[in-house]
């Protein structure tokens, strides 16, 4: 379950990483388009010491590489991320039948309760069990 758990959440970091990246890209393409001058400003016809656009390309090609680097990443957690959950639906243990259940399937207590014919309180034990054990990593 918890190393589940942890797959889990270090794929999210990834998706999270990736938006990120891709909204860099945009940022940074924002800064090669031309603006005009503002009221009162002078305009100058001086060139710039530096080359907006070759910024951006460079910049661009290094969030491209670490993004398909990303991907593959992705792809590997997720292949992983599906083995380990047909293994859990495999085991007999209530903890992991309940861990399915409400972190995989997406059930409420209440629909675990009576898939499993347990009480809700007896659930919510359970449940503070598997938080322990999904958390036990801080120690």
């Amino acid at each position: 379950m918890k190393n589940y758990y942890d797959q889990q959440m270090e794929l999210n970091v990834v998706l999270f990483r990736i938006s990120t990246l891709n909204e860099k890209k945009a940022m940074y393409f924002d800064r090669t388009q031309p603006s005009s001058p503002k009221f009162g400003e002078k305009v100058s016809s001086s060139h710039k010491l530096s080359e907006p656009f070759l910024e951006y390309t460079e910049k661009v090609e290094n969030i491209n590489q670490e993004i398909e680097d990303l991907y593959k990443e992705k792809e590997i957690l997720e292949k992983y991320l599906k083995m380990m959950e047909d293994s859990l639906r495999q085991m007999k243990g209530i903890l992991e039948k309940i861990f399915v259940a409400k972190y995989i399937d997406g059930l409420d207590v209440r629909k675990i309760a009576i898939k499993y014919s347990y009480s809700e309180s007896h659930i919510y034990r359970l449940l503070t069990t598997i938080h322990q054990i999904i958390k036990d990593d801080k120690k």
